[in-house]
């Protein structure tokens, strides 16, 4: 292979073939998602007359009175059974759910899990505090992945308080009932607490539930505000400590957010603000959250942020499409308000310091000598946060329905596709289609980010073995999807969620239809530093003119070795001028070999033994 072959640059996709002949080589594109990309479920109930529910949707499901986990009648509260509300506590846990630190230490459970059994081991107190000094330090230090063993205990600490401080709920006198929570699974693999009336009476509800997503891409960088500067004087070094906002757990728990990390603490956070935010039907989240524990057909990890209901008044559909606007500007604010959180949690500094330090098990820091070669002019070095952007995108995936009555299990959802089969369960017959009218209605459009209106429905008719037809849904000037027949249903039609493919942007596709956009602003853990040279002279006119005299000595130095090196050279060129066999002649004759002269001073001493002269 020639040099010049190995020099030339060759395209990845000439070096390597993954997929055969012709195949796309694997590139980096900078519009792939980030991976902590978190859906959760928008509920809206559906206000229907309870005539219209059979008896079986108002015996589905089981209560906590018949379970026994509670104590009294319909309607009032007296007593908590701890110990079956402990197993209810474990059954309806998602095995994957990590409460927050601070949700364990508000119900005083067991924070740090290695520290607790340090102690009941019963050692001497020195060793102790020597375990416990390395490993505070290390934890601060680092943020290292918790084994199993050590969240599983922090989950039965938690599930275990929270049991014991709801089983002494006591409902005074004048009042009917009294709430207890219930941890449902949150956002990712959080835990979010939610209020329970565990002797509220089966009430019948459908609802749609709406799958949202939050997805981000990474965005430019910008630079921050100022920390910290420093001015040194000519030749002077200083030592400086730069601290990042890694430092504790406290911080890190605080500082972390959903669109860079999979924390629990950040994920248990923004599911808190995303209930205010939205002004979710309270009255109606806990129904809702003790209705899909432990079912198989709803899934135990299943988060549903229950929002007002839908009345079926004039243009209910149109209602509906602005509710729903309303709930993606929502979830916008939420996430701008996460990142201003998470900011004000990020603090760095840049300090100079007398003596270098090292790092302590309270504080993480990163200690550097920075000096001044200038000799007559200051040097000012800045530190700034360096920022990062995060494009998310307000996403609506998928629609489904749902029946649920408040009963632990009775809830079921199902995707349109089986909505008849859902309403011939839950739904007197004379009202079936009208129900899967007004649900299909809700469903047919919605207007996106852009302001356009996007049929979201899609009608199947005429089977043709497994394949259906599908033709885009419409509505008519009432605000009803259009049929030929009252029947949604007849002749076999089928509906479904249509599979929308979306692209923001230049190359990024999402799949359902983008709600809201923002870009929200994260600090990074990491500085940049500018040298700026100072303007003013720091030197008087004498030393100056030194400096110049200075340079003109070794200008002058530089010069003679510079024609050195050029009679060298062109007396090397006439050497290879000559012919072959009076080369040496010649280069003997241009370099001749200096002899070495030994000088040996010898005194002068006079014939007559007199005293030496000189």
């Amino acid at each position: 292979m020639s040099l010049n072959d190995l020099i030339t640059p060759v395209g990845a996709d000439e070096l390597a073939k993954f997929t055969g002949k012709g195949g796309k080589a694997a590139g980096i594109n900078y519009d792939v998602p980030l991976p902590g990309a978190y859906d959760w479920r928008r509920i809206v109930p559906l206000a229907l007359p309870a005539a219209w529910f059979t008896d079986f949707a108002r015996r589905s499901g089981t209560s906590l009175l018949q379970l026994g986990v509670v104590k009294g009648d319909e309607g009032r509260l007296t007593g908590v059974d701890r110990d079956k509300l402990m197993q209810l506590y474990r059954r309806t846990m998602p095995t994957t759910a990590k409460p927050s630190l601070r949700l364990v230490a508000e119900v005083g459970g067991d924070v740090n899990p290695l520290l607790t059994g340090l102690d009941n081991a019963g050692r001497a107190a020195e060793a102790r505090q020597s375990v416990r000094d390395r490993l505070l330090e290390r934890r601060q230090l680092n943020a290292e992945p918790e084994d199993v063993v050590v969240q599983r205990t922090r989950v039965d600490s938690y599930l275990e308080k929270l049991a014991d401080r709801e089983a002494t709920v006591m409902v005074p006198a004048n009042q009917a009932t009294a709430s207890i929570t219930l941890p449902a699974a949150g956002l990712g693999d959080s835990v979010a607490p939610v209020a329970v009336d565990p002797v509220a009476a089966a009430q019948p509800r459908l609802a749609l539930v709406e799958t949202w997503e939050l997805r981000s891409f990474l965005g430019d960088y910008g630079l921050g505000r100022t920390l910290q500067t420093f001015s040194l004087l000519p030749g002077e070094r200083q030592t400086i400590t730069v601290e990042t906002w890694r430092t504790s757990a406290a911080t890190r728990e605080d500082s972390s957010s959903v669109f860079e990390s999979s924390d629990s603490a950040a994920q248990t956070r923004f599911t808190s603000a995303l209930v205010e935010e939205s002004g979710a039907a309270f009255q109606d989240q806990g129904g809702w959250a003790l209705s899909v524990s432990s079912s198989a057909k709803a899934s135990v990890n299943f988060l549903g942020l229950v929002d007002l209901e839908a009345r079926f008044d004039s243009a209910f559909a149109a209602n509906h499409q602005e509710a729903s606007q309303r709930w993606a500007s929502s979830v916008s604010q939420t996430a701008q308000d996460h990142a201003a959180q998470v900011n004000n949690s990020r603090r760095q500094s840049a300090e100079h310091t007398d003596q270098v330090s090292t790092a302590s098990g309270a504080s993480s820091t990163v200690v550097r000598e920075i000096s001044n070669t200038n000799l007559r002019r200051v040097l000012n070095f800045v530190f700034r946060e360096l920022n990062q952007t995060y494009e998310t995108h307000i996403v609506l995936r998928d629609i489904k329905v749902a029946f649920f009555n408040g009963r632990l299990g009775s809830a079921e959802i199902v995707a349109l596709p089986d909505l008849a089969r859902l309403l011939e369960r839950h739904v007197v017959e004379p009202q079936r289609a009208e129900v899967a009218a007004r649900i299909l209605s809700l469903c047919a459009e919605r207007i996106d980010a852009d302001g356009d209106i996007v049929t979201t429905l899609q009608v199947g008719r005429d089977p043709r073995g497994v394949r259906y037809d599908w033709e885009p849904a419409r509505l008519d000037e009432s605000g009803r999807v259009a049929t030929e027949n009252p029947d949604p249903f007849h002749g076999g039609a089928r509906w479904r969620f249509r599979p929308v493919k979306t692209v923001a942007g230049e190359a990024q596709e999402l799949n359902g239809v983008v709600m809201d956009r923002t870009d929200v602003v994260l600090r990074t853990d990491n500085l940049v530093v500018e040298a700026l040279l100072g303007q003013a002279d720091a030197l008087d006119p004498y030393a100056a003119a030194l400096q110049a005299l200075d340079l003109t000595n070794r200008q002058s130095e530089t010069a003679a070795r510079d024609g050195a090196t050029r009679r060298t050279t062109d007396a090397l060129e006439l050497v290879a001028a000559q012919k072959e066999d009076q080369r040496i002649d010649a280069y003997q004759k241009l370099f001749p070999d200096e002899p070495d002269i030994e000088v040996v001073p010898v005194a002068a001493v006079s014939h007559n033994g007199d005293a030496p002269h000189g």
